[in-house]
């Protein structure tokens, strides 16, 4: 079980401000989104940010525990955001996720208005599908249980999931792999939506892609490029006044 639900005693705090501050940086999460990560001690538990503070300054005081099975925040104090139905789902089908991020990136946005799919053209979203990001077929928020049980069955077992006209979720074992998933599938569609004006794109499948994967992926490929979107967060004081 959890030894203690405290933010400022646990890495939770720190991890989900840091993680949070880090996608406001790279331009793939506004005034609105979240990040969370499950409580490695009880799977039952996950640590998301609440609903009020500023994505921008976040601190470790304002992210929340999140009791899955009960469907609501752990203790008193301000809520969690209201989608966090997004969360819940998947964590209660996926015991293979260990960090969630939905977010409303503006070139994967621009592709689901198209009616176009996601689908894998850079080295570093090979985590794409090869038939493209599955589709939740809807653009309102995910604010009922029963919009999220849709949205998180339209998703599967895919790691990046696109929520029509509306945003886009990312899954992975933990809050920093889904961190890196969110910013380099926004970095895909960027890619994809320029190929789009001058030709059609060449996108990565069958015996390629899972090469390709497997070379990018793992825990060294997310090590790397969270390390380098932290220095990056760093160095413009983004993560000023984390502590």
């Amino acid at each position: 079980m959890t030894q203690t639900l405290d933010p400022a005693s646990t890495k939770y705090g720190d991890l989900i401000a840091r993680a949070v501050r880090i996608c406001n940086t790279a331009g793939v999460m506004d005034f609105n989104g979240h990040v969370s990560q499950r409580d490695e001690s009880d799977p039952n538990i996950f640590w998301i940010n609440n609903r009020h503070a500023s994505r921008s300054t976040l601190t470790a005081a304002d992210i929340v525990p999140f009791d899955i099975r009960a469907g609501r925040r752990v203790g008193e104090g301000i809520e969690p955001p209201s989608e966090w139905h997004i969360h819940r789902e998947i964590y209660r089908r996926r015991p293979d996720a260990g960090g969630i991020v939905h977010s409303h990136p503006p070139f994967i946005n621009t592709l689901s208005s198209a009616g176009v799919l996601l689908k894998p053209l850079i080295s570093t979203a090979t985590f794409i599908p090869e038939a493209g990001a599955p589709v939740f077929d809807s653009a309102v928020l995910i604010n009922t249980e029963a919009r999220g049980i849709g949205m998180a069955e339209a998703m599967g077992n895919a790691d990046v999931g696109v929520l029509r006209q509306h945003g886009t979720v990312t899954v992975g074992g933990y809050a920093e792999e889904a961190v890196v998933r969110m910013i380099c599938a926004e970095d895909n569609a960027k890619i994809q939506y320029q190929a789009m004006q001058i030709g059609t794109p060449t996108f990565f499948r069958g015996e390629e892609l899972r090469v390709m994967a497997s070379e990018h992926g793992g825990k060294h490929g997310v090590r790397k490029y969270w390390h380098y979107y932290e220095e990056t967060a760093t160095r413009s004081g983004a993560l000023d006044g984390l502590s």
